[in-house]
């Protein structure tokens, strides 16, 4: 099962029963698909304008921004300075899932909360040509 399908499960979740649980379940289900598709086509563009990165879902502040490689390393740089070693080690692990990240199929999503942070790898989608000519174009 995909990490998309796990996701949705675990959004599904309902202590309701019968025909009324069924509804519930179908317009949570449209309404999050609706919601991993918004965000993909963001991270998708910022792919496409800045490189490889990851669009980052702070919910400890409710902003939502995409970050290149270039944007994270000069916060590594910033992280240094202030000795936050936190910090340095999640956006270096964060770099190295851009690193490895096969960007003509996937884009990362990264969501920090008070439980922690976490970086998702979600397939592109319904925008998978204009994501795989952004993509080929990057490696040249």
């Amino acid at each position: 099962m995909s990490r998309r399908n796990d996701l949705l499960k675990q959004l599904l979740a309902s202590d309701k029963f019968g025909e009324e649980k069924e509804q519930e379940q179908r317009f949570l289900q449209a309404t999050a698909e609706l919601m991993l598709t918004d965000l993909i086509t963001i991270a998708i563009n910022g792919f496409s304008v800045y490189g490889a990165g990851s669009l980052i879902i702070n919910l400890q502040n409710d902003s939502t921004t995409y970050m290149s490689g270039y944007d994270i390393e000069k916060d590594i740089a910033v992280a240094e300075r202030h000795e936050d070693e936190e910090v340095i080690d999640f956006l270096r692990g964060l770099m190295e899932r851009i690193d490895a990240n096969d960007w003509t199929q996937t884009v990362l999503i990264t969501l920090i909360s008070d439980a922690g942070t976490r970086t998702f790898s979600l397939e592109a989608g319904r925008s998978q040509e204009s994501f795989s000519e952004a993509a080929a174009k990057s490696k040249e």
